[in-house]
């Protein structure tokens, strides 16, 4: 996915999204999630979480003016490995019971 970028926002944020379209103003960005770095104890690792960025929107895509924008990289392969397990569509069945239309009957 060389679509998948890692913005760095003005506000501190870092943005992992696919990247729709871009201009002199604007992306559009789809599919983002907000990394966040945590550390469970002194000593300890640090480790990237990934929580959706404004979940509370039906919006498919985002729309961020390019000035709030500091730079724009590539992920490095295990954080887009990462991302694309938490982007994948699942398919899910219907909710309706799957029930046998005609029962075979056995002769004795």
């Amino acid at each position: 996915m060389p679509d998948v970028k890692i913005l760095r926002l003005t506000t501190g944020e870092d943005v992992i999204a696919k990247v729709v379209t871009e201009t002199p103003d604007h992306i559009t960005i789809a599919k983002a999630f907000v990394i966040i770095p945590r550390q469970s104890a002194p000593g300890q690792p640090v480790q990237l979480m990934m929580s959706l960025y404004m979940p509370y929107t039906e919006e498919e895509t985002l729309l961020i003016k390019s000035i709030n924008v500091v730079t724009q990289v590539e992920p490095k392969s295990e954080i887009l490995a990462s991302y694309q397990q938490n982007t994948g569509s699942l398919l899910t069945p219907d909710k309706s019971l799957i029930t046998e239309t005609s029962i075979p009957k056995i002769f004795k």
